[in-house]
């Protein structure tokens, strides 16, 4: 294995010095043959609000590609540019730091809303930037850069529906922006409806027996999409202190949230057999006698406070943020009814087993079922200082420093009826404090060993120290060289001590029945018990990671990025969720499960668990490619002008966003990622689970292979996007004994597709249409759906695709108007 690793890295340094040492020579040669006096040097003006870092771009987007993504405010579009945003470490969920003019922000929130339009240029910079910021060093910066003045009133209606019917979506959105210069003003209020969607109206079941002719269908009262309201208030604020903003930049943001949802989890049900093995079985339902559909019912509501200062202190830049954030949900839960008394009944001649459900209610051996109220409040604080600044200086240039320190204090109080003896109140503070150095090694800019161009090195460390659980450790350690202008390699090395969440070392314990779970040793879809809440005994998880980085600005089309990654990352004593029942993971954990004298499944102890260690190597790689579309108007046989320095993104064309000339632009982001690794040892003991051979900890299997895409164009006003996703194959196996199955997981691609039009370029001569636009949106174009199937072939009920992906695929009208 090590041999082949070595292998494989060698091949990847022998391709990568092919492409970077001749394009270096060519550099260098045309430095010999160029006469002074003759050359010509171009030298692109700096933006006001661009980050100066020694690591290039992952990609750039100025305003007409912006615009031509048509996106509706800032979340829409870092979600349409997810490929180049998400980092592929396997820490963090992969999402993005936010800057909002090469300064730090007290979080997306305060940005979410604003429309497009107020965007100059974006930024998408690697993990190793996040450093000199004071973000973890295992996510990318995404850097806005706003325009100097803008001001807007957008207004927004949404509806969707799926092709197969059955529930729909509403949604009514609007934004007031204004930006003048340094000041800045946003509120923004969002309003989000869905209907309900059973399984009756998708033609499936999750309950496996067939009820007596006559009763309730069970299906009709069981959800799978909820019937739920969003309310979301939005607003912030920021503006410049002192003369000439010398008292530092001040801003203020707040959200407030309202949630509500209605799930259906079924009926009341029991077999019913008599004494003469007669036997069916039976719905309870009766609304009248107040036995209707069991209902989870959750409200929960929420509110945020942000702000942010920076300022210079002398050659030091200075950002403190703070945050502070309340939630409280409330869910109240209908119980099971308590059915033995009748089963008795039944089985003692006292009532027929085919009697009608109202007489069986009506007989009172059925007990009015209990309703649970579960309650959670949450309250969150979390403050930081950053001072950056450049300390001093070596041949190379100065040295950027980065010292951090913060305070973070978490609270969790909730309570649960069904353990009215239990009341869960956990609190975390969290002290922590670190630094960061970026140290020039060689330059080309000051000519020190600019022989091998740019190379830089940077180091973190840091401490953390949680009242509940001791000290931590951090730290990281990172070369970037810049072989050519346009080729920059990369190594790093993070080191972190992560401990468990307060919920998986606190969180009460609650019994959940009737749940479905798929039961891999008797290859059936069960109902059972599921125990979840915290577990006191886990302990500090430690990460060790590796990451090895190719990001070459390929001098093609207006712009071209190719991006090679490759990560090995290894974690010991790592806190996980109770993994998907299989085989192994019984055999690891047997007193977890329990089953009854025929072997069938009865219930599972899913708190929180310790593996001993996880593994996983992967490579990623990826092209982004973008080109303007010559328009109309365009004089014929013009040249294009010349290319800018590396990161610079491109030429622009027309007037900012390109709506008012014509002419457009296309752009393709791809990425292919290939496992090499995944594994889990559950113990110093095993089993060591081989995630891309058969094993899993979830309900899914791992693909070795995924790709991402996402691209389109924009013509004159009109624009078409499509994204999509491919998985490969994967499987679980069984353990091979009598009755356990496999279960297939066959390859599959979802492509989303958006068509919009710019209404006010198409119909110029009509007032009302001026700053709208038109949006059909279709998710899921193709109603692809993952097909899962065990070895005789046969779909398992908790596989089947109205299960896994309800929605199918899902159309969606959008009219923005900017006023």
């Amino acid at each position: 294995m090590k041999n082949t690793i070595l292998k494989n890295a060698c091949a990847a340094a022998a391709m990568t010095f092919a492409l970077a040492f001749p394009a270096h020579a060519q550099d260098m040669a045309g430095d010999t043959i160029v006469d002074p006096a003759d050359e010509i040097v171009v030298t692109a003006a700096r933006i006001r609000g661009q980050v100066d870092a020694p690591q290039a771009p992952v990609a750039v987007f100025d305003e007409e590609e912006i615009a031509s993504f048509g996106a509706t405010s800032l979340a829409d579009l870092v979600e349409q540019i997810a490929p180049q945003t998400g980092s592929a470490r396997g820490r963090g969920g992969g999402q993005p730091a936010f800057l909002v003019n090469g300064r730090r922000i007290n979080g997306f929130r305060e940005m979410r809303n604003y429309p497009p339009e107020a965007i100059r240029r974006i930024e998408v910079l690697p993990e190793e930037v996040a450093l000199r910021f004071g973000f973890r060093p295992d996510q990318r910066v995404v850097n806005f850069i706003l325009k100097d003045n803008f001001k807007s009133l957008t207004a927004e209606i949404e509806y969707g529906f799926p092709s197969d019917g059955g529930y729909a979506t509403n949604e009514q959105e609007a934004s007031f922006l204004r930006i003048d210069g340094p000041e800045r003003l946003n509120i923004a209020v969002e309003i989000e409806d869905s209907s309900m969607l059973t399984e009756a109206e998708r033609g499936v079941s999750s309950i496996a027996s067939l009820p007596l002719a006559g009763d309730a269908d069970p299906a009709a009262y069981r959800s799978l999409v909820a019937d739920s309201r969003d309310l979301k208030l939005n607003g912030s604020w920021s503006r410049s202190l002192g003369a000439d903003g010398l008292g530092g930049d001040l801003s203020f943001s707040a959200t407030a949230t309202r949630s509500d949802s209605r799930n259906l989890r079924g009926l009341d049900a029991a077999t019913l057999t008599d004494a003469d093995g007669n036997s069916a079985y039976r719905t309870l339902y009766d609304a009248d006698a107040g036995f209707g559909p069991r209902i989870r019912d959750t409200k929960s509501e929420g509110f945020e406070l942000g702000t942010s200062y920076n300022r210079s202190i002398g050659d030091w830049q200075m950002t403190a943020t703070a945050n502070w954030a309340h939630d409280e949900s409330r869910t109240l839960t209908d119980a099971s009814a308590d059915t033995s008394a009748l089963r008795a009944a039944v089985a003692a001649g006292a009532l027929a087993y085919d009697a009608s459900a109202s007489d069986l209610l009506a007989s009172g051996l059925v007990d009015a079922r209990d309703t649970y109220r579960a309650t959670s409040n949450t309250e969150d604080f979390g403050s930081l200082v950053t001072v950056t600044g450049h300390p001093f200086e070596l041949p190379a240039g100065e040295v950027a420093v980065v010292l951090k320190a913060g305070f973070d204090w978490d609270n969790i109080d909730s309570n649960d009826t069904r353990n009215s003896d239990q009341r869960t109140q956990l609190t975390r503070g969290n002290a922590n404090g670190g630094f960061s150095l970026g140290v020039p090694i060689a330059s080309r800019r000051s000519g020190t060993l600019d022989a091998i161009g740019d190379l830089s090195l940077d180091l973190s460390g840091g401490v953390s120290h949680l009242s509940d659980f001791g000290t931590l450790l951090d730290g990281s350690a990172g070369l970037t060289w810049g072989v050519t202008r346009s080729i920059d390699l990369s190594a790093s090395f993070i080191y972190r001590e992560e401990a468990p969440t307060l919920n998986q070392l606190g969180a009460p314990q609650v019994v959940t029945t009737g749940s479905t779970v798929y039961d891999f040793a008797n290859g059936q879809t069960v109902l059972v018990d599921l125990l979840s809440g915290g577990n006191p005994n886990l302990v500090y998880e430690k990460q060790r990671d590796w990451k090895f980085g190719l990001n070459w600005d390929v001098p093609a089309l207006d712009r071209s990025r190719f991006i090679a990654e490759y990560y090995d990352e290894h974690s010991s004593d790592v806190s996980a969720s109770f993994p998907v029942l299989t085989q192994a993971i019984e055999a690891a954990f047997p007193d977890r499960v329990v089953r009854d004298a025929s072997g069938n499944l009865v219930s599972i102890d899913q708190r929180p668990v310790t593996f001993a260690s996880e593994n996983g190597r992967r490579v990623r790689y990826g092209l982004d490619i973008s080109d303007k579309i010559a328009g109309k108007d365009d004089a014929a046989g013009e040249a294009r002008g010349p290319r800018g320095p590396r990161g610079a993104g491109g030429g622009g064309f027309g007037m900012p966003g390109g709506r008012d000339q014509s002419g457009g632009r296309w752009n393709l982001a791809l990425y292919h990622t290939v496992r090499l690794q995944q594994d889990v040892l559950v113990s110093d003991d095993g089993p060591l689970l081989d995630l891309l051979d058969g094993d899993a900890l979830t309900g899914s299997a791992t693909p070795r292979h995924e790709i991402e895409m996402q691209g389109g164009l924009f013509y004159e006003g009109i624009g078409l996007r499509l994204s999509g996703n491919y998985f490969g194959s994967s499987k679980i196996e069984g353990s091979g004994s009598n009755g356990t199955t496999s279960l297939d997981f066959h390859p599959y691609a979802t492509v989303d597709a958006r068509l919009f039009v710019d209404l006010e370029r198409k119909f110029e001569d009509v007032a009302f249409l001026k700053g709208t636009r038109l949006s059909l949106r279709v998710d899921n174009l193709f109603d692809a759906q993952q097909r899962v199937t065990d070895q005789y072939g046969v779909v398992p009920i908790s596989y089947q695709p109205d299960f896994l992906d309800p929605k199918g695929r899902f159309f969606e009208i959008d009219f923005r108007k900017r006023f």
